[in-house]
């Protein structure tokens, strides 16, 4: 990683800093009047797509202001630029007779208009669905995607991982996980929704991976862990993708209570016949569920909130560094959620983690976006960066 694009990362750090993909010197012009109408930090200028992904999804914090120059971006650059879950504020600045591309804001070229459009936010998304009626016809219609939540290993900070996180894209709506997710529980949709996540998750990660050895995890309830067919559909779905079963990793979510753990273990080692590992979902403080990690899953991921404690509780640190140990008994992964910062890195590093996961690695990315990301961070485990140093 080159000096200046460190310089620009620090400059990003600031709050409200504005990253500027143009070459036009009115649109350069018109941000640089803009921020200071804002009273905010110089632009951060760069003249390609590439190295705006890079700002996007490597190391380090990602811009929470975007302002693209009419015309520019490459399909990638879009892709991400239009998610409604990247949490940037995206503008378009154009000139008279440029086109804008499709689902992103425009204003011309001029500063007071892109400041009061900056300042303005992201126009508020509708509300949660409440229809279950209304996610069958979405899951019957495709409209389940995917967001790749990326992981990188401790020791040498490669990427090796990407959590498949289900969002539903309604026309003229994007919702996350949270809000519809209890609704297909409590609608019996589970099982579908299951599948669908599984099966975009395989085909996208196939599809944009590039033959780097990136593997999948996703959410999976209890309920249809223990179905004895989920292993053989899972299996053909996965080779239908080019994959292979110890591309993935399921996580077991904690909203169900395990009440018969010799049927989960029967279920855990009928998935590792065939090459399935099982993750053990936000393990934490005072967690009834620590019992379970006497079954034969493949790994434990440490809630976030455990691992934000880390740095200023000396109970978090022993509690992580006693399941750290069991795990080395036992050739299990050891996964951190919430890395957001350098004390966060260290902290989880020192107790001996595998893999870091949170917005200080990357933001939940469009799978279009996936490359960007792998190439980011293998250029930098290359070049031995420090950690990420905010979120």
């Amino acid at each position: 990683m080159d000096k200046m694009l460190r310089r620009q990362r620090r400059a990003l750090s600031e709050p409200g800093t504005v990253l500027l993909v143009a070459s036009d010197p009115l649109v350069i012009a018109a941000t640089r009047d803009a921020v200071r109408r804002m009273a905010g930090p110089p632009p951060v200028l760069v003249a390609t797509s590439a190295e705006a992904l890079t700002h996007m999804v490597g190391p380090g914090i990602s811009p929470r202001h975007l302002v693209l120059e009419g015309g520019a971006g490459s399909s990638a650059l879009l892709s991400a630029a239009r998610d409604p879950f990247n949490g940037m504020e995206v503008v378009v600045v154009t000139r008279p007779g440029q086109e804008s591309p499709p689902g992103l804001r425009q204003v011309p070229a001029e500063g007071a208009s892109l400041a009061a459009a900056l300042a303005a936010g992201t126009p508020p998304q509708p509300g949660p669905a409440s229809d279950a009626a209304d996610l069958a016809l979405g899951l019957a219609r495709g409209e389940i995607t995917v967001r790749f939540q990326p992981m990188v290993r401790l020791a040498d900070r490669r990427p090796v991982m990407v959590e498949a996180l289900a969002r539903w894209e309604r026309p003229h709506a994007a919702i996350g996980a949270q809000e519809f997710i209890p609704l297909a529980e409590r609608a019996g949709l589970s099982p579908l929704l299951t599948r669908a996540v599984a099966r975009r998750a395989t085909a996208d990660l196939a599809a944009q991976r590039g033959g780097r050895h990136i593997r999948l995890s996703f959410n999976i309830p209890l309920a249809e862990l223990l179905k004895p067919d989920l292993a053989s559909w899972l299996f053909d779905l996965v080779a239908e993708a080019g994959l292979a079963p110890a591309d993935v990793l399921l996580e077991l979510t904690e909203s169900t209570e395990v009440r018969d753990r010799a049927l989960l273990r029967r279920a855990l080692l009928r998935l590792a016949r065939i090459g399935f590992g099982v993750l053990l979902d936000d393990l934490g403080l005072n967690d009834g569920r620590h019992g379970l990690l006497r079954l034969p899953f493949a790994g434990v991921k440490l809630d976030r909130k455990l691992v934000v404690a880390m740095p200023h509780s000396r109970r978090a640190r022993a509690e992580v560094e006693r399941i750290v140990r069991h795990a080395r008994r036992h050739a299990m992964v050891v996964i951190a959620e919430g890395v957001t910062d350098t004390n966060l890195w260290r902290a989880v590093a020192a107790a001996g983690c595998d893999l870091a996961q949170g917005f200080g690695v990357g933001r939940p990315l469009p799978p279009a976006a996936l490359p960007a990301w792998i190439a980011a961070w293998s250029a930098a485990a290359v070049a031995e960066p420090p950690p990420p140093q905010a979120a």
